[in-house]
């Protein structure tokens, strides 16, 4: 059996979220061979670790290249494919045989206040119609997508944690500070969905928190240059970290924070918390209600609520986080689910 994984990003330049959770994937069953597909800067082929891996120039041409590889797979190699990427399934034109939904086209392109919202909704209204099975990581990507209710050919299945490779469940439980939380970490993309400016102020309000940023993102420096013009010694932005840097803050940290506005299919730090036995806060929108193990922790987007909510949160009598990781969103779990959909497939 062979697959070709279409995503984003090189492994090269960026693993993080989707590519990480096509690395689980891939590993669900026993493939002979795995090809993993991208638009790129330049055509070329390259090897990480278990991927053949295949960039696809991002030009006028583009469409074409990709149907020329994927024929060319399909008819030599046999291989099926599992698509991450609306947009590629769809200038495919043969069918994808599973399609993962993280966030709706459309869903997606509405929030951003695209120029090209009927657009998206075209192409996401077609490409349901080329795609065999359709995987959402939420009940809230499906209910939010155009997927059509009377199709039933579709699986919900959670995302899992790639850290738990290196903090495995058999270790014993590390344990947050309940009794005097200051650090809080915040992992997240830096974009205006990811409420910062919210952070900012919270931070304000609560000198005596340490506030450690973790990600990437547009408008790091933005919010950089307001620390500093604020003087806010309690929130450092780090920009992109490595796992192992990462895993760290994870064990270091007393809590962590989500805040989110739209666009969140999922949300992965929640479960990254929850891994690392540490309380999870998160903003109440998107998929966040359905993934946090406890509806204490939601807050509304607005500094009053968010300060409360970390303020009181010593007060909660502590869960065990961790089982509740282990019961809804560990490794064995989900590769179980999706060892199932591959043979389905296959």
């Amino acid at each position: 059996m062979n697959i070709a994984f279409l995503g984003f990003n090189s492994f090269l330049v960026h693993k993080r979220g989707v590519e990480n959770v096509i690395d689980f994937q891939s590993k669900a069953t026993n493939f002979e061979k795995i090809y993993y597909l991208h638009l790129g800067e330049r055509n070329s082929a390259y090897r990480y670790k278990h991927f053949i891996c295949i960039s696809v120039k991002k030009n006028i041409y583009w469409p074409l290249y990709l149907n020329l590889i994927l024929f060319r797979l399909k008819s030599k190699k046999k291989v099926k494919i599992h698509s991450h990427t609306p947009l590629l399934s769809f200038a495919y034109l043969g069918i994808t045989d599973i399609l993962t939904v993280h966030d709706a086209l459309f869903y997606q392109s509405k929030a951003l206040k695209s120029r090209f919202v009927e657009i998206f909704f075209l192409i996401e209204k077609l490409v349901y119609l080329k795609v065999k099975i359709v995987h959402f990581i939420s009940h809230f990507s499906k209910s939010n997508s155009l997927f059509p209710n009377k199709n039933k050919n579709f699986e919900i299945i959670y995302n899992t944690s790639s850290f738990e490779e290196f903090f495995p469940l058999s270790l014993s439980e590390e344990q947050h500070s309940s009794a005097n939380i200051k650090k809080v970490l915040c992992v997240r993309s830096i974009e205006e969905r990811a409420r910062f400016d919210l952070l900012i102020e919270v931070a304000e309000k609560l000198p005596d928190f340490d506030f450690t940023v973790a990600g990437k993102g547009p408008l790091l420096e933005k919010f950089r240059g307001i620390t500093k013009a604020r003087n806010l010694n309690n929130l450092v932005f780090l920009g992109y970290v490595s796992d192992n840097s990462l895993l760290d803050l994870y064990r270091l940290t007393d809590l962590v924070l989500v805040l989110a506005e739209y666009g969140e299919g999922f949300g992965l730090p929640i479960i990254e918390g929850y891994l690392f036995n540490k309380p999870v806060v998160a903003s109440n929108v998107c998929a966040i209600p359905e993934v946090i193990n406890d509806k204490f922790f939601l807050t509304a987007n607005t500094v009053e609520d968010i300060c409360g909510k970390l303020l009181s949160i010593e007060k909660y009598k502590p869960s065990a986080y961790r089982n509740y990781y282990e019961n809804k969103f560990s490794n064995k779990l989900i590769m179980n689910k999706f060892s199932a959909l591959y043979k389905r497939i296959f």
